[in-house]
């Protein structure tokens, strides 16, 4: 492997990760305000935090339908991460498989050389 794609996949990895973190982590905040009733604030960080991560995809070096199709992927993973470490649930056999189906996806749609 080279070090352009290495540096790539690095790279785009870490944006992606990050756009999930935001993404998940708004949502959470929305979630906390409206079904927890944890106050407006909440609502509004989640707002906020929301809005950042409609940005942070937009810093991948392509198109956008290949970005959001191999987020999906990575967002699968990262919600089982969020719920092992943030709700305490484990993720059972089969929600693993299908995240290591879908991170299987994720690299054959965005890494494969074309």
């Amino acid at each position: 492997m080279s070090e352009d794609i290495v540096s790539f996949a690095l790279a785009s990895l870490g944006l992606f990760f990050l756009a999930a973190l935001f993404e998940i982590g708004g949502g959470y905040l929305v979630w906390l305000w409206l079904r927890e009733k944890r106050g407006l604030m909440f609502g509004l960080l989640g707002g906020l935090v929301l809005a950042i991560y409609g940005v942070i995809p937009t810093f991948q070096p392509v198109h956008f339908g290949r970005v959001y199709a191999a987020y999906g992927g990575i967002f699968i993973v990262s919600s089982l991460i969020w719920g092992k470490f943030v709700d305490r649930t484990e993720p059972d056999r089969y929600e693993i498989i299908g995240a290591l189906i879908a991170l299987i996806g994720v690299l054959i749609m965005f890494y494969v050389p074309r």
